[in-house]
């Protein structure tokens, strides 16, 4: 008895002391969950759509169960094929687990790339894709706004799926944002330097946020706005996407070969006419409205902030949302920044967040000039040299935050280090060297160059040959490896590289292109047979082969005969210098006459007869006109002058 007196107060005491530390670690356990927004507040949940809300509160600690039981159902629906079922599931899924970001990078993966793939046509393939990013833009993201993962996962999907070539269905996916963005925002990039696009832009993210705020800073909206009422519109993304539908087809070059210059179905005419009758309201329409319109369908219909686009655009160069690139640029940004917010960030794979923003930039400069047609949906992806100098400040700003005291996280590998960006580095420069020689300025690739020479060095590569030669018979090799080109076999060589200039300079209305690939194959000609070099003995006729002219000449007829579809000839042939086109019409005439009917072309439409004749002197009347396209076009050269 007197021992039980003494047990049970000290056991209450201790029973005591363990619930205060039991609560005290609760305390503590919950702020971590708080932090890591591992639980639902009240005020979380007011913000959630109304069905995650619901299902959040309703199951409480049953929701992990359910979820293994809608995983495995959905995984054998979609097995089965019956893929808007699991498409249902998998939004109940994420509904259940709104947290847990691995739930929604791994649904948004399956909609985009295993449901996608598993359809036929482009349009249902499109549909999936578009819905895998939906889920992460719209949900995922939203709820999840600490999630580096979400935002990387978002970017891929753009930088993977829509720009990378995995997908048979590309160039349709291609087209469709394309289409979609132009529609939107115009063309806002082409032609146009990186300050004027900057300026374009810029008038969107000054917009006012509401009508009223509009309609207060400008009063004299009110007439456009009248304007739009009285001809049954309204200041909403319809009417900006109709007038840029029409917009689209008044300067596609496609319609105007083939002759369909009609405006596209669904465009308000009536509405375009009073437009065009009112320049004082058209200036007030496109300046206050339309840029109004442009602001609040980024930021509600596609979750983007256009101040972080403008700062994107300030930052990395003439960024061109109807390419996947920029989307994805966009996205990547947005997780580097939320990752270096968190306090804790050791499961997190920075490093490679990173180098797919490297990728991202490298790619642009590759592809980042976009032209597309709304006719027959072409979209052509050209290079942009101009993106070569962000990449170059993105990796420094990696590198200094690699060597910085809080370092750059690898997930399981530790601390990244510089040598992980430093091969990456080395493809870049091979890249940049050839495209700014063929796209851009020959002294920035001369520099790039000059880095790469001294990179291969630095990584123990320096002794190869290729790194020993100039400039040009760097850029004549890499692009015969790319082309799987026989260097030796020269004739191939110069046929290639003709044919390249013609498909990517012509038929992309690119005449400084042409003449680049032309140079390069000029270049390696005159290498080989001396033809301008004083005191070398010159060695065509022991060749056999023709001079540099004539080789032209019949790379460019032997394209235009059959090579390439017949709007692609349409192309090259409005784009070819008048020259080349006189030389080779005696030849084309009657078979692209004959083509150009068959197919229901107007021949003298896509094919319009050479104003010039063959001359004898085509370079020395270009000088003389001061025409710098002709000036630098061995194509119109005597064999005897060369090349300048």
């Amino acid at each position: 008895m007197k021992t039980d007196r003494v047990a049970t107060p000290i056991s209450l005491l201790l029973l005591a002391l363990c619930g205060c530390g039991a609560a005290w670690s609760a305390a503590s356990v919950q702020r971590q969950r708080r932090e890591l927004e591992l639980v639902e507040s009240v005020g979380k949940t007011d913000s959630m759509p109304p069905h995650v809300a619901l299902v959040t509160a309703a199951l409480g600690t049953f929701r992990g169960l359910a979820v293994d039981i809608l995983w495995a159902r959905a995984d054998h629906l979609q097995s089965e094929g019956e893929f808007f079922e699991a498409q249902t599931l998998s939004q109940w899924i994420t509904a259940l687990q709104p947290r847990f970001q691995r739930v929604w990078g791994f649904q948004a993966w399956n909609l985009s790339y295993n449901i996608a793939a598993a359809t036929q046509s482009p349009t249902e393939r499109w549909g999936w894709v578009q819905r895998g990013i939906s889920l992460l833009r719209e949900q995922g993201i939203p709820l999840n706004p600490r999630s580096p993962q979400l935002h990387m996962e978002l970017g891929w999907i753009f930088h993977h799926k829509i720009a990378g070539k995995s997908d048979r269905q590309h160039w349709y996916y291609k087209a469709r944002l394309a289409r979609e963005m132009q529609e939107l925002l115009g063309d806002m990039t082409t032609g146009q330097t990186a300050d004027r696009t900057v300026d374009l832009f810029r008038r969107i993210v000054d917009s006012p946020a509401t009508l009223e705020e509009l309609l207060t800073r400008t009063p004299q909206a009110h007439t456009a706005l009248e304007l739009l009422a009285a001809h049954g519109a309204k200041p909403d993304e319809e009417f900006v996407r109709m007038l840029g539908r029409a917009l689209m087809q008044v300067n596609s070059i496609d319609a105007r070969i083939l002759g369909e210059e009609k405006l596209p179905p669904g465009t308000n005419v009536a509405l375009l006419k009073a437009i065009r009758a009112d320049k004082e309201t058209a200036t007030i329409l496109f300046e206050t409205v339309v840029p109004y319109v442009q602001q609040r369908t980024l930021r509600e219909r596609y979750r983007m902030d256009p101040v972080r686009m403008l700062a994107l655009i300030e930052r990395y160069g003439p960024l061109d949302w109807r390419h996947a690139e920029a989307h994805g640029i966009y996205w990547t940004e947005g997780g580097i920044d939320v990752s270096r917010a968190l306090i804790e960030r050791k499961e997190v794979n920075e490093l490679m967040i990173i180098r797919s923003r490297l990728h991202m930039l490298a790619d642009l400069m590759r592809s980042g000039r976009v032209d597309f047609d709304p006719l027959t949906n072409r979209v052509d992806l050209l290079p942009d040299p101009r993106f070569a100098a962000a990449y170059e400040r993105s990796l420094q700003e990696a590198l200094d935050l690699i060597g910085s005291e809080q370092g750059v996280a690898a997930g399981d590998f530790g601390r990244a280090e510089e040598e992980d960006l430093l091969d990456g580095y080395e493809n870049f420069l091979n890249l940049a060297t050839i495209l700014e020689f063929l796209y851009g300025d020959q002294a920035r690739a001369q520099a790039s160059f000059a880095k790469l020479v001294d990179l291969a060095d630095r990584l123990g590569r320096g002794d190869d040959p290729i790194y020993a030669d100039t400039l040009e018979t760097f850029v004549a090799l890499r692009i015969a490896e790319v082309l799987a080109i026989d260097v030796s076999n020269l004739r191939q060589f110069l046929d290639a590289m003709i044919r390249r200039g013609i498909l990517e300079g012509l038929a992309k209305g690119d005449l400084g292109v042409f003449n680049r690939y032309l140079l390069v194959a000029h270049s390696t000609y005159d290498r080989r047979f001396a033809a301008t070099r004083p005191g070398t003995k010159f060695v065509l006729e022991e060749s056999k082969l023709l001079d540099f002219p004539k080789l032209v000449d019949n790379s460019f007829i032997s394209v235009m005969k059959h090579s390439v579809p017949l709007l692609t000839r349409a192309r090259i042939w409005a784009w070819a210098p008048d020259a080349l086109r006189a030389r080779a019409y005696p030849e084309l005439a009657d078979t692209l006459r004959d083509q150009a009917v068959a197919e229901g072309f107007d021949p003298e439409r896509a094919f319009p007869a050479p104003k010039s004749q063959p001359d004898a002197e085509p370079a020395r009347a270009a000088a003389a006109s001061g025409s710098e396209v002709e000036k630098h076009d061995p194509t119109a050269v005597d064999s005897e002058e060369g090349v300048e």
